[in-house]
């Protein structure tokens, strides 16, 4: 599959200018369809990359909680810019699609409508995160810096976001590139899934900012720490502190700023 096009532009530096084809990402859309023995229910319009549908859909499906395991997912069929997939009749998936508004991003496929992050927290009823270890303040730098030194498509575009899930030593596990940085943390964890990988005792980094609805997604997969090259903003701070999810925000060089549950950071002592 071709994940990106070159376009004739006109590169400038200075005063020089030069016709040259650079590469740029592709982005296609993807209806995804739900199905049971009901019949079908239109789930989601997402714009992604053209690649690996599968494992975005199962990422998605498994932290907006509409599924639990790979298992669930009878049959996927993908034709174009057309998913359907088949569901387990266990998931009950259509008092769950009851249960969700498509206007707003935090709650849609999530827990229900709540204004709050907290509100949000406390309507999935989910266990907080827990994960009685420590992570040494260089895994997260280098786990940070091998993200992005390994996003290929970026390298060669500038036209995505990365996720990858490490472990505790800061060696990559997984790795995911998309044009949304939800649909970058959905792909990462649907492969930790399909590759049955023990993501309680992993960590995810990513190159996006750590926004409520992001932060949700790793407390979903109850992946204890949430590691960014980027900014927090306010909700995602306190619905990881809700959560119980170390978020780390500005890892870049030597510094990093720890928002919320410092003690699974081995931290130099004074």
């Amino acid at each position: 599959m071709v994940i990106t096009r070159k376009f004739p532009i006109l590169r400038c530096e200075e005063d020089q200018c030069t016709e040259i084809h650079d590469p740029v990402v592709r982005e296609t859309g993807l209806r995804i369809i739900l199905m049971d023995s009901q019949g079908e229910e239109n789930f989601a319009l997402i714009r992604t990359i053209p690649y690996e549908p599968k494992l975005l859909i199962l990422g998605l499906l498994f932290t907006s909680r509409l599924v639990s395991t790979p298992l669930d997912l009878i049959q996927i069929t993908v034709r174009s810019q057309l998913a359907k997939v088949r569901v387990s009749e266990t998931c009950n998936i259509r008092e769950k699609l009851a249960a969700l508004r498509p206007t707003a991003r935090l709650v849609t496929g999530v827990c229900g409508p709540e204004e709050s992050a907290i509100g949000t927290w406390q309507a999935c009823d989910l266990p907080p995160v827990e994960a009685p270890y420590s992570v040494q303040l260089n895994s997260i730098r280098k786990a940070v810096q091998s993200l992005n030194a390994e996003m290929e498509i970026y390298r060669e575009t500038g036209g995505t976001h990365g996720a990858a899930l490490a472990d505790q030593n800061g060696d990559l596990v997984i790795l995911a590139e998309d044009v949304g940085r939800h649909n970058a943390v959905d792909r990462v964890i649907g492969k930790g899934l399909e590759q049955a990988e023990d993501l309680n005792s992993l960590m995810m980094v990513c190159s996006g900012r750590l926004t409520a609805d992001l932060v949700l997604k790793v407390a979903v997969a109850q992946i204890p720490i949430l590691a960014s090259i980027s900014a927090a903003v306010d909700s995602g701070i306190e619905l990881a502190d809700a959560a119980g999810i170390t978020l780390i925000g500005f890892v870049r060089g030597g510094r990093m700023n720890v928002y919320t549950h410092p003690d699974r950071l081995a931290l130099p002592t004074a």
